[in-house]
């Protein structure tokens, strides 16, 4: 995983789809009794511990809001993760192994249930919420044909659209053969 300044395209091509990121709920519940918790200390009157709580707490909605990722680009081979503050990763899909719905794991007890995972060959773990998923699922599969996809969703819709073209691919042979 490389991180490299990529300069912002206002355009994309064709090979290109923009994939926004879903709202963060814990991120958004923060600010909020942050602010109702400012609120509450000026309408109190202590102003003694108002700098401090201002400053941590302009820290952390910086740090939630700047430093996560705000959108993805998947281009050709490579996802861009942009960020509103930082540099913008750059990924290689051809060096990804799988994507995956979030994998239960003992040091994060509370999975983000619309997220996915991405494994890489070295074993690092890229971890992606775009607000539509099946669109990302989609575009990363077809990116690298080789990753391999244990999305539960997008595996049975994807099964499915198979099974009706096989079977109108045998309509069609049974009826040229007549």
């Amino acid at each position: 995983m490389e991180s490299k300044k990529v300069e912002s395209n206002a355009e994309l091509t064709p090979f290109e789809k923009e994939f926004k990121v879903q709202l963060n709920l814990p991120a958004a519940y923060f600010s909020v009794f942050y602010a109702i918790y400012v609120v509450y200390m000026i309408v109190s009157g202590n102003f003694s511990d108002l700098p401090a709580v201002i400053v941590l707490g302009v820290i952390a909605i910086g740090y939630l809001f700047g430093y996560r990722p705000y959108k993805y680009i998947v281009k050709r081979r490579t996802l861009e993760i942009h960020r509103r503050i930082g540099k913008t990763k750059e990924i290689n899909l051809m060096n990804c192994e799988t994507i995956t719905d979030p994998i239960a794991k003992m040091t994060k007890i509370i999975t983000n249930a619309h997220s996915y995972e991405i494994y890489m060959d070295d074993g690092t773990r890229q971890t992606v919420a775009p607000k539509d998923q099946m669109g990302f699922v989609d575009a990363v599969v077809h990116s690298n044909k080789r990753i391999h996809c244990q999305v539960e969703e997008y595996n049975q819709t994807h099964r499915k659209w198979e099974k009706k073209r096989r079977k109108e691919e045998k309509k069609a042979k049974r009826t040229a053969a007549q």
